[in-house]
């Protein structure tokens, strides 16, 4: 004959210590604030993966070596709109110019025909133009990211 009693009560303690297994597997937060760039830059890694957003995609190679180098550098997800536009200005002033000023050398006779020929009768204001609209692009898809991701703001790491 069961004691019911006992049963339940069987039942009862089985489930505390599996709720307790549970707790004590589950990751627990920090909590606080982060005592450096070094533990802020690794929470922003770990919420960006856990977001679906690749290391390489949110931190590349050339930012990561930068940080390496001891400059403090935040992830693209985690930097401001002002910033992101002026490394997108920077990156096509950078590529644009940078085939403008080659092919403009006084030894170097510039193509007639393509891309860069239309490159240079752009001349330098089409040069700053691009890279102005490369800026805004830029910024605006790297923040539409972020927030599609629910990705917290640096400060708030």
């Amino acid at each position: 004959m069961p004691d019911r009693d006992f049963d339940a009560r069987l039942a009862r303690i089985s489930q505390n210590h599996q709720t307790q297994r549970a707790s004590a597997a589950a990751p627990r937060p920090t909590g606080g604030r982060p005592g450096n760039y070094r533990d802020r830059l690794n929470r922003a890694l770990a919420v960006a993966a856990a977001a679906g957003i690749s290391r390489d995609a949110g931190f590349p190679p050339l930012m990561r070596g930068l940080a390496a180098m001891g400059l403090p550098v935040r992830p693209l997800h985690f930097k401001s709109a002002l910033s992101l536009f002026i490394s997108g200005l920077l990156l096509g002033l950078f590529i644009f110019g940078g085939v403008l000023w080659l092919v403009s050398a006084p030894d170097v006779g510039a193509p007639s025909r393509g891309p860069i020929a239309g490159l240079v009768s752009l001349g330098l204001p089409g040069v700053l133009v691009m890279s102005t609209i490369i800026g805004i692009a830029f910024a605006v898809i790297i923040r539409a990211q972020a927030m599609r991701a629910g990705l917290p703001r640096w400060r708030d790491l």
